[in-house]
């Protein structure tokens, strides 16, 4: 498949010529190693990042939900969650205060909170937020929370288990699983063990076993919803898989995936965190999925 990096960077710059861009949105990014925030704007084609915005200050750790709708960040002054938008910051009264971190579901309906070893479900996060339910999960366990925030996962050692809002667990896999997370609207979950090659849709009772392509044998994220699943590698390949695992696309991306996160738009997928270089985008609405690319923000010289 021929590279489409070149003409995506003439592209881009082309349009970045053109100055701040105002209208549609891709919702917030989050530039991690920055610790900065940003909304993105224009068309997913042609899309800036703004400056940073000064709401996210004094944080003492943010994440931007999927969708990019809001983030989430603990305030370094009053050790309460804070709840950040394009437009303002809010505290959450109703939430823990002192949370070391947040796990999104893969929509950004609900979320886990970490204190410890206690986890917080969170839900309404759209609106009036609160604590559904809680558990306990080793330090260091990762976790996975469903849309609709009635079940959360926690995978430790290669112990995958899931938990439930009644306050029952069920372990779904024993030993040697690496990676798992719930698709969206769904409490179907995708996971990866240390077998190459293989993709796990577990659906209630049963376990589904779907070939991986050549080149995405060994993913580093996977998401998806009832239509498709995704699984990208390290290397640039990204995989659509048919739930029924009969049919697979493939495309290569000039990047090195880390996650495959939705923005605002809903057959959007962000690629990698922002940063120095580009944050690319998988947009999976037509017969063949393609890449996308956000040029890094760039302040200007004062």
């Amino acid at each position: 498949m021929r590279n489409p990096l070149p003409a995506l960077l003439l592209a881009g710059a082309a349009f970045a010529q053109e100055g701040f861009v105002s209208g549609p949105s891709l919702g917030l990014l989050h530039d991690p190693a920055a610790r900065t925030l940003h909304t993105v704007n224009g068309m997913p084609s042609a899309a800036l990042m703004s400056a940073q915005l000064p709401s996210a200050d004094g944080t003492a750790w943010l994440s931007a939900a999927p969708g990019g709708a809001y983030a989430l960040g603990l305030s370094s002054e009053t050790g309460q969650v804070v709840r950040i938008t394009a437009t303002g910051r809010e505290t959450l009264d109703a939430l823990p205060s002192g949370a070391q971190g947040v796990r999104f579901s893969p929509s950004g309906r609900s979320a886990l909170l970490r204190a410890g070893e206690r986890i917080a479900a969170v839900t309404g996060l759209a609106g009036t937020s609160s604590v559904s339910w809680e558990f306990t999960a080793p330090e260091g366990a990762a976790l996975s929370i469903s849309d609709d925030g009635s079940r959360a996962l926690t995978l430790f050692e290669g112990r995958l288990t899931q938990h439930r809002s009644d306050g029952s667990a069920s372990e779904l896999i024993a030993a040697d699983a690496r990676l798992a997370v719930y698709l969206e609207d769904s409490l179907s979950v995708a996971a990866l063990t240390q077998e190459d090659g293989v993709l796990l849709l577990l659906e209630g009772e049963e376990t589904r076993r779907l070939p991986l392509p050549e080149g995405a044998a060994h993913p580093v994220a996977v998401a998806g919803d009832g239509s498709y699943l995704l699984a990208a590698s390290a290397e640039g390949l990204v995989a659509r898989l048919a739930p029924d695992g009969r049919a697979a696309e493939t495309i290569s991306c000039a990047c090195a995936p880390t996650t495959i996160t939705r923005t605002n738009r809903g057959s959007l997928y962000r690629l990698n965190d922002a940063g120095e270089g580009p944050v690319w985008l998988l947009d999976t609405s037509g017969a063949q999925p393609a890449i996308l690319f956000i040029p890094p923000f760039v302040k200007e010289a004062e």
